[in-house]
């Protein structure tokens, strides 16, 4: 049977997404593009309204271009509607995510295999030039706006020899770049073990070229953290911390009032302060419930000062069974305005970021050939287009010439 997948939302997802995709593959199905594909399976994410409505409007994407396909839901929307969260969307099966890894044993109406959270993969499934492997799950968080622990349990991770046994596989497999990713990575533990320890031992114990860290949450920058980071090239010079407010006042509101953001950017300083070349991106929710403008000006002035090479701005979204559900909503004029005031401090930081960068050497994945281009991203995030030969999955140096908005260009050094 051909198959078509499409994965929304965070890299979790999209990890979860090449387990899905190597299952199906091992049990002899096909991949396929959307318009001949016999089934479409829809890895969902339900962060935000804007990401159900995406979904929907995939849904009816695909009924308008493939009527006859057979549609099936799985992930954190399906789970939402399983739990009576959300509504189901007609035309398309929620499956048990039980189910998961094993659609067959759905479409034949078996029981599913035992739950496994944390699949082990050859990589069959992915079709980037880097790997993602989960080591966390779930989260004990509960912000006040987030529906994500609803849908995905308390924390738990995987252990330390079953994570460096898949990287080991998949550097085998030709990745010779990992991105480590979960909930909130920065809650692995393991017989008291941390985050930093794990990171030493994937050095220690592979010899892989470079390792990504995805979105840590900010308790999970750590003093050994920071020194760790600060003192190996191996560890990708990028980081994504999401503050999601400079008010402490609004972040108390959130139910993150574990830390303050300036003190996380005087951390992250001092990480730049030995590896310059750092990367650090965030997110922000604007427009929270309560969030004054003495509040908005406080998140504003922590863009401002440049920590924050890019932002990830989302509109705050209130989700069912949350606790910030029922709070009074911003008028829309003000968010909107705090949106573009935002947006435009962001893009000049992006801006900034890359330009300096021009008449440096910078070492990137290559992702894509395209004739005479190549394309690409380096340990620091940005996005690359050099001239020159080159083949993908193969490291290359550019020597930049221009840059704007997060990526640069140049030529490639022989």
């Amino acid at each position: 049977m051909k198959f078509y997948l499409k994965n929304f939302g965070c890299r979790l997802n999209q990890s979860e997404g090449d387990s899905i995709a190597e299952s199906l593959l091992c049990e002899g199905f096909v991949r396929s593009n959307l318009e001949n594909a016999e089934l479409v399976v829809v890895n969902g994410c339900t962060v935000t309204a804007r990401s159900d409505q995406k979904l929907r409007q995939f849904v009816r994407a695909v009924r308008r271009m493939n009527d006859n396909a057979r549609i099936v839901l799985l992930g954190c929307t399906s789970q939402a509607i399983g739990n009576g969260l959300l509504k189901e969307i007609s035309e398309v099966e929620t499956v048990d995510n039980r189910y998961r890894y094993c659609l067959q044993k759905y479409f034949k109406a078996e029981k599913p295999i035992p739950k496994n959270d944390f699949p082990k993969i050859n990589g069959l499934g992915i079709i980037r030039t880097r790997a993602w492997v989960k080591i966390q799950d779930g989260c004990n968080r509960f912000c006040s706006y987030c529906i994500v622990p609803l849908l995905r349990g308390k924390s738990r991770s995987r252990s330390p020899s079953k994570i460096i046994e898949q990287i080991r596989k998949l550097h085998q497999s030709g990745f010779s770049e990992i991105v480590l990713t979960g909930v909130d990575i920065g809650d692995w533990r393991e017989s008291g073990e941390t985050l930093s320890c794990l990171i030493k031992t994937i050095l220690q114990k592979t010899d892989l070229p470079l390792l990504r860290l995805s979105s840590l949450e900010p308790p999970g920058l750590t003093r050994n953290l920071i020194d760790l980071i600060s003192s190996e090239n191996r560890i990708a010079a990028h980081l994504h911390i999401p503050i999601q407010s400079g008010s402490k006042k609004v972040l108390a509101a959130m139910k993150r009032g574990w830390y303050d953001p300036t003190d996380i950017c005087e951390s992250l300083e001092k990480i730049r302060l030995i590896r310059p070349e750092m990367c650090f991106g965030t997110d922000i929710i604007v427009g929270f419930p309560e969030e004054r403008d003495s509040d908005f000006q406080r998140t504003r002035q922590i863009l401002m000062n440049g920590t924050f090479a890019y932002a990830h701005l989302f509109r705050y979204s209130p989700r069912p069974g949350t606790s910030s559900l029922n709070l009074p909503i911003l008028d829309s004029k003000v968010v909107n305005e705090r949106s573009k005031i935002l947006a435009k401090i962001d893009s000049f930081n992006r801006n900034e970021f890359a330009t300096k960068f021009i008449g440096s050497k910078l070492r990137f994945l290559v992702e894509k050939v395209s004739g005479e281009h190549i394309f690409g991203h380096t340990s620091n995030y940005l996005r690359v287009k050099a001239n020159g030969t080159s083949q993908r999955g193969k490291f290359e140096t550019v020597y930049v010439t221009d840059a704007y908005d997060m990526k640069v260009s140049g030529v490639i050094e022989s």
